[in-house]
């Protein structure tokens, strides 16, 4: 079974540095020297195909997956890149989706259709040609893959994306006892301007609320108490944006003093028809016993995680969940069951594993 839980330690360490110093996610850090080389011989070369059919440029072994080179990006795939020397950025363009990397010591900033990504890729120059994780294509640029181990391949798909446009608006607001700083997404070209109308007043909405509601925490609270000021930050990442469906994460984060913040996700997955939300059970409607499958999944997944609190029996009615890839990611919050240090618990479980044979979560005949 194709199971993933993302709960890393080292992740956490860099949302928490994100959060508290405000470097990565909405101030890119300035850079001098802003990466490793490695020698040719060192590295473990990967053959990359596009539907089957191998590609001239080779990926990389990277520390968290493969990396491809730009030149395959420009090349193998025909997606524009641009490199802006000035400010030292890389500019990837697929239909309405406008990628921009910087590179640091760290890895590649992302800020994807003006929304700054939360952590960074992995990047490598080795000579004069640089590599960045595959991740930024199959999160942003409508391509999936599949790996083959005893070949060392890896395999690209794209896919086409809906032909809208998503783009980002932030709010600034500063008084002296907090900072705010909020990014939410907007979207555009939607054949129904009800549809379009309904999703951004929803979107716009939640913005909204999440600054009055902060204003207010930090208005009536009792001051931090080393002195900082409060901090509140919200950010989003389209996950999916195809087969007439669009899906986001949002995430807002909020520290009001002591050792860390405290952040909060919601997963919102639009029918682009009519703006509606879909619930999971609407869209794995085929299958009305899918908490069948995943229940007991999750359950052995918490169970080998150290530090599980216990009391996990089902998702329940209405399960957190967002579209990614050829599946879906069921989510839960920090602290629901796993300890803080484990970030969230998620849990992906591709669409043949959910459904019967032949059925498409996005027929929808209603």
């Amino acid at each position: 079974m194709k199971l993933k839980t993302m709960m890393m330690f080292k992740i956490l360490t860099i949302w928490i540095t994100v959060f508290l110093l405000g470097s990565l996610l909405f101030f890119p850090a300035g850079i001098s020297k802003v990466w490793a080389t490695e020698e040719s011989g060192q590295t473990q070369m990967v053959t990359v195909t596009l539907d089957g059919k191998p590609l001239k440029q080779q990926g990389i072994q990277g520390k968290e997956g493969v990396l491809v080179p730009l030149e395959l990006i420009r090349k193998g795939l025909k997606l524009p890149v641009k490199y802006d020397a000035k400010s030292k950025q890389y500019t990837i363009k697929r239909q309405n989706v406008i990628v921009q990397l910087q590179p640091t010591e760290s890895g590649a900033n992302a800020t994807v259709n003006g929304s700054t990504q939360i952590l960074p890729y992995e990047w490598k120059v080795i000579g004069d040609k640089p590599y960045v994780s595959v991740k930024v294509l199959t999160d942003h640029l409508g391509y999936t893959s599949s790996w083959n181990e005893e070949s060392k391949t890896l395999n690209l798909v794209p896919h086409r994306m809906n032909d809208i446009k998503v783009s980002t608006r932030t709010i600034n607001e500063s008084i002296p006892e907090a900072t705010i700083k909020v990014q939410y997404p907007q979207v555009s070209g939607l054949r129904s301007k009800e549809a379009e109308k309904k999703i951004n007043t929803l979107l716009q909405s939640k913005a909204d609320t999440f600054v009055k509601d902060a204003l207010k925490e930090a208005k009536e609270s009792q001051p931090s108490p080393n002195g900082s000021k409060y901090e509140y930050q919200a950010n989003y990442t389209v996950t999916y944006n195809r087969n007439g469906v669009l899906s986001i994460l949002e995430q807002t984060y909020a520290y009001t003093g002591g050792a860390h913040g405290n952040s909060v996700r919601d997963g919102l997955n639009f029918r682009l028809s009519d703006g509606k939300l879909l619930t999971l059970d609407e869209l794995l409607r085929a299958n009305p016993k899918y908490r069948e499958i995943v229940d007991p999944a999750i359950k052995k997944k918490f169970e080998e995680t150290e530090g599980y609190f216990g009391n996990f029996t089902t998702v329940g009615p209405n399960p957190s969940y967002y579209l990614k890839d050829d599946g879906v990611v069921i989510f839960f919050q920090l602290y629901e069951y796993v300890p803080y240090v484990n970030g969230f618990a998620e849990f992906y479980f591709p669409f043949t594993e959910l459904l019967p044979a032949g059925a498409n979560p996005f027929d929808f005949k209603d």
